[in-house]
């Protein structure tokens, strides 16, 4: 059994699978019940960051009738007993998209709540920072489209779609009071669901004709009745236009308006081909019509389609068929109270006909046979049934007075074909139709019926909604209690699912392209990431947050800009996990993978493109298509996913699935040639799978279940074989002995180094002291040594150490070591991998101080791989030529020497002898003296060679920037260089070591003279912070004030320290650390810095605007790590090293 090296105790036990994450600057996360702790893995006893579940308010989705909370679709949440909130899921984001550079986690909590926050860099707390609340953004947009279905809008989204089409505040105000007078009752029928049923209108329903026996056997009479109107709405969305739908196009003859009825032969997304059941114009029976609004410019003065009467405004020129809403004939009885707060003058309606003329072909309806030489259609222009728009004028005796569009007169119509004209939401992207019915106050009705109409059916009318009323309330208060729509108990459940939210997962780094992406929020770069949130309904939304263009350690007000751009219907029920992975075969454009799986068995796999995704607008597109739905051997809930495409196989990529039932299935597919094959299905547990986790490219695979066990497994060919983890370890054992009592894992994780993974475990409560152990001791997050994982089938042969072997391991187990720290190493040669080496140091630190032979072995094999030193190390022969090989050496491969050298090598010395060299190493190591001054040497010459490129590229900068003329010299989002002056003096102390070429770029910046002193920050003499005294430059590193002189003739003066970027001496406010070389920092260093792959013999091409336009991340110059903010010990912190 593999033996932990250190634990970490919890307070709260985890209760659901992977609830362990590693963020790439080292930070654990353990989504432990109502808690989420953070800890540092370097110290994991020490100070921890916590977030708090707080309960919620439950989402605002609806109100549905007492009866139905009984209802099968409701009895989740009605036997849902959940008394304290727990964190259900977690996910780290890549590095620099918090205001301080360092990693936003995402938590989905049991109530379906998803939230990001952000460590506390400068509140001086442990409880992390809110951020944002993705659900709270989720169910706004969902509201604004109704949740996908056709609902009754809120009234202050009612207000602003009648203010949008023109409609008087006033008139929204009595429009919405009359939607709130719908009933008094509950249980009243919905007449209009009769009306349209039976015959479309009142006719058959006139003010309760005759009298009726009541309950006591008397009569009720009619006239003691008060007939009032309300209003129900109807929506007709105009998304999806199918073949055989119904529709109305519309027309326009000179200056008259309506729409004919077609229906869709075929639709291609952005044009649709109707059929007309008669001709129209011109003798035509078909035509294409745009569906796009924005293709369709139409000025008029209507109140209905623009703001103004002289704007033009963009609607569909397709709309579903409606023929709903027409006025019943009662609306104009004097009787009839509320009618005049919905007929008002000059309120814009629509007409309709479909009465066709004798065989001549012309057209008189009877609705308008008196005006026939008012209207002037033409026969072969009107023979099909339309809606004709026009204005209500006013009323005549038991007619309407109504003014066609374009006519100047007014004709008299029967208020049975008429009716207000529909509303154009763009915003939901459909049409509203208010119908008016009439209600007698005192007449008892059956419970509402659902709309069952062939007709409505045929005109693809979704839903009508009526909005609830209390009895004996005054209007103010009903309008108060009346925002929220009564709704079915199906559609609580099915909104309640959408917004509840099961699991979190953030992609790799998204990059922009600058020259074709659209443009990014303010303060934001064109590097991007995406979070993916599963919920119950089955719907992943995709949630766009940039890195920002600019960071601070100072104030939290760099604001993170999130943005909803896509959802995809990737399953039909329960989303339970969710993997990215990306491929950079085509590094023209990137695409990356999707990996999702399903409380129903399913896994599914989806291709996106990188730029589709940065530049995705439309949030019902979420630019993803189907690559394979996995057909997995088990049906079993999927519990788990872990995908990883290797490094050396950039064309391929590894799934490994875990189910519910204990089993395990690996698949691995070419995405080149769409291949995919099953590499076994594997019954690894006896329990839910609840960790899975890929190590060393690909090669090993890590699980863990329900049933407390964790295995290791190889990958070799198209199958898996199981290993056993390493139980020896190379020393650092824990300094706090927790039981070893568990009977759970809920989740393990793998280090950046890829040496150690994280297991998460629940005490077993009975085997507890129930005094000292059972109060606080939960759970605990143990930490496994894996560098001397087996990574591949056993071979005879391995390599010989000699004596001098780490006591505890074999000689293969320390070939192993010695092959897992090469390859850990070798993959931060990758420029866009944070530099996090914590677990290599603790591994190579732990061998030195027993076998320290062991660790020269593998730093000189790994120098030697580099062309830096021969087999038999560092000599001063090489040592001698360290400054013509260290130039051909990239950046990033000395930023990895810098921090070897301090942290393994150097560990033992303190930082200012190593930086200084003002003391003699003599006594430290005796015999290894030389070897050790060697190394320093290696270190100092490193460093030189980093400070030179940046010199170099100050300069080369300067000079780019001021070619340009002096009103066109960029400064907002360019990287600008500080302290030239600065820069200049520590050439001249060091001009016999540095390059030709910073020499030469030194005098051509000298040449500026005064317009470098209007470009920059060009301040030759400083002064102190404290005390205002001259400070001399003597050092890059640290400065001493000249002081101020006492009246006893000894001054006092101060050290103070300088940025490691521009040399300048640092202010007071809080500065950017680093916590390898102890370098502070005010200014930032270039990005192109860290992707040098040599000293540039053109700097003028690595200093054009596009280079200097990247965004700069708070990165040591020297070390290449990032940069934070010096916290309290108290405090928790990232360590990288």
């Amino acid at each position: 059994m593999a033996s932990r090296f250190q634990a970490a105790a919890l307070v709260a036990s985890p209760s659901y699978p992977n609830s362990v994450a590693w963020s790439d600057e080292n930070l654990v996360a353990v989504a432990s019940g109502h808690l989420v702790t953070i800890l540092n893995p370097a110290l994991p006893f020490g100070p921890r960051g916590l977030i708090t579940i707080p309960p919620s308010t439950p989402f605002s989705i609806g109100v549905i009738k007492r009866e139905d909370l009984l209802a099968g679709c409701l009895m989740p949440t009605c036997l849902s007993r959940e008394l304290r909130p727990c964190a259900r899921s977690i996910s780290w984001s890549q590095p620099g998209f918090a205001p301080n550079s360092g990693c936003l986690l995402a938590v989905c909590t049991t109530e379906g709540r998803v939230k990001l926050y952000r460590p506390p860099f400068c509140e001086f707390r442990a409880e992390w920072v809110e951020v944002t609340d993705i659900s709270d953004m989720l169910q706004d947009y969902l509201s604004s489209i109704n949740f996908g279905e056709l609902d009754m809008p809120s009234r202050n989204s009612f207000e602003e779609q009648t203010t949008e089409h023109g409609m008087e505040p006033e008139c929204a105000e009595d429009l919405h009071n009359t939607i709130l007078r719908k009933g008094r009752k509950r249980r009243k029928a919905s007449i209009l669901s009769k009306i349209i049923k039976d015959t479309g209108n009142l006719e058959d329903q006139l003010l309760y004709g005759g009298n009726r026996e009541n309950a006591n056997g008397g009569c009720t009479q009619r006239n003691e009745k008060i007939v009032t109107t309300c209003t129900e709405v109807a929506c007709f969305s105009s998304s999806i236009f199918k073949q055989g739908s119904s529709v109305e196009v519309f027309r326009q003859n000179g200056s008259q308006r309506f729409w004919v009825s077609g229906v869709v032969e075929c639709a291609d997304g952005a044009k649709a081909h109707v059929l007309f059941p008669e001709t129209v114009e011109n003798g035509k029976q078909d035509e294409w019509i745009e569906l796009k609004p924005n293709s369709n410019k139409i000025k008029e003065s209507s109140v209905l389609y623009s703001t103004t009467a002289d704007q033009d405004t963009h609607f569909p020129k397709v709309r579903p068929s409606m023929n709903v809403g027409k006025l019943p004939k009662q609306i104009i009885l004097a009787e009839c109270h509320g009618a005049d707060e919905i007929l008002r003058i000059g309120q814009a309606v629509e007409a309709w006909t479909n009465d066709r003329s004798n065989e001549k072909g012309l057209y008189c309806s009877v609705l308008f046979v008196v005006f026939t030489s008012i209207l002037r259609f033409s026969c072969s222009v009107f023979k099909a049934s339309r809606w004709v728009e026009g204005w209500l004028m006013g009323f005549n005796e038991s007619s309407l007075l109504v003014e066609l569009y374009g006519d100047s007169g007014c004709v008299t119509l029967d208020p049975s074909s008429v009716r207000l004209a529909p509303l154009w939401a763009s915003e939901r992207n459909s049409w509203q139709v208010t119908c008016v019915k009439i209600d007698l106050d005192d007449r008892e009705f059956p419970e509402v019926v659902d709309i069952k109409s062939e007709r409505l059916s045929e005109t693809n009318l979704h839903q009508i909604v009526s909005a609830p009323k209390s009895e004996g309330k005054p209007l103010k208060k009903r309008r108060e209690n009346g925002t929220l729509p009564l709704i079915t108990a199906e559609q609580y459940a099915s909104r309640s699912a959408m917004l509840s939210s099961l699991v979190v997962a953030w992609s790799p780094v998204l990059q922009l392209s600058s020259e074709n992406g659209p443009k990014p929020p303010n303060n934001s770069s064109n590097n991007c990431a995406l979070l993916a949130v599963g919920g119950k309904s089955g719907k992943i939304s995709f949630w766009k947050i940039h890195e920002p263009q600019s960071y601070s350690v100072e104030h939290d007000r760099v604001s993170v800009d999130v943005m909803l751009v896509g959802l995809l219907q990737a399953h039909n029920t329960w989303i339970t996990t969710i993997t990215w992975g990306l491929f950079v075969s085509d590094a023209s454009n990137p695409r990356v993978v999707l990996a999702t799986g399903c409380s129903d068995g399913s896994v599914k796999i989806w291709l996106g493109y990188t730029e589709g995704l940065c530049k995705s607008s439309e949030i019902t597109h979420a630019s993803f298509s189907l690559l394979k739905e996995v057909k997995t051997v088990a049906s079993a809930p999927v519990s788990v996913l872990s995908l990883t495409v290797p490094v050396e196989s950039v064309h391929k990529m590894v799934l490994a699935i875990g189910k519910g039932s204990g089993s395990l299935e690996v698949w691995i597919c070419d995405i080149s040639s769409c291949e995919f094959y099953n590499a076994g299905s594997y019954d690894a547990h006896d329990h839910v799978v609840t960790g899975l986790a890929w190590a060393f490219d690909r090669c090993c695979l890590y699980s863990c279940s329900q049933d407390n066990s964790v295995r290791s497994w190889i990958l070799h060919g198209s199958s898996l074989i199981e290993v056993p983890i390493p139980s020896n370890t190379p020393g650092l054992k824990s300094s706090t002995d927790l039981p070893h009592v568990f009977d759970s894992c809920f989740g393990l994780a793998v280090s950046p180094g890829n040496l150690v993974i994280a297991v998460a475990r629940s005490f077993d409560a009975d085997l507890l002291n129930p005094m000292y152990q059972a109060r606080t001791q939960k759970a605990a997050v143990e930490f496994l040594w894996i560098g001397g994982q087996q990574v591949e089938v056993l071979s005879d042969r391995y390599p010989e150490f000699g004596s001098g072997t780490f006591t505890g391991l074999s000689e293969r187990e320390m070939g192993c070591w010695e092959s897992n720290i090469l390859w850990s190493l070798k993959q931060y040669d990758n420029v866009d991998k944070p530099l996090v080496l914590w677990d290599v140091i603790a591994a190579l630190s732990a061998f030195k101080q027993s076998t320290p032979n062991y660790v020269d072995r593998i730093l000189v094999k790994w120098l030697s791989s580099w062309g830096v030193c021969c087999h038999m190390g560092i000599t001063e022969k090489t040592m001698f030529h360290a400054p013509n090989f260290l130039a051909k050496i990239g950046s990033r491969q000395l930023h990895l020497l810098n921090i070897i050298c301090r942290r393994v090598v150097l560990s033992d010395l303190k930082t200012d002898i190593v930086d200084s060299r003002l003391h003699k190493l003599g006594g430290v190591y005796g015999v290894e003296d030389d070897q050790l001054n060697l190394w320093t040497e290696l270190l100092i010459s490193s460093e030189r060679e980093l400070r030179q490129r940046l010199v170099a590229f100050s300069f080369a900068a300067v000079l780019s920037l001021m070619s340009c003329s002096a009103t066109n010299v960029p400064r907002l989002g360019y990287w600008l260089p500080g302290g030239v002056a600065q820069i200049e003096q520590w050439v001249a102390i060091n001009h016999d070591r540095v390059k030709d070429q910073i020499k030469l770029l030194e005098s051509e910046v000298g040449k500026l003279g005064e317009r470098l002193h209007s470009f920059c920050e060009y301040v030759v003499k400083e002064q102190c912070s404290f005390c205002s005294a001259s400070v001399p430059f003597e050092s890059p590193e640290f400065a001493f004030c000249e002081g101020v002189k006492c009246n006893s003739g000894v001054g006092q003066n101060h050290k103070l320290a300088r940025c490691a970027v521009s040399m300048q001496v640092c202010p007071t406010a809080p500065l950017w650390f680093c916590v390898c070389c102890q370098r502070r920092a005010s200014k930032l260093a270039p990005h192109t810095l860290f992707i040098m792959s040599n000293f540039p013999l053109d700097l003028k091409s690595l200093t054009e605007s596009s280079a200097l336009c990247i965004s700069s991340k708070p990165l040591c110059p020297f070390c290449g790590i990032l940069l934070q903010r010096l916290q309290p010990e108290f405090l928790l912190s990232a360590s990288p090293v």
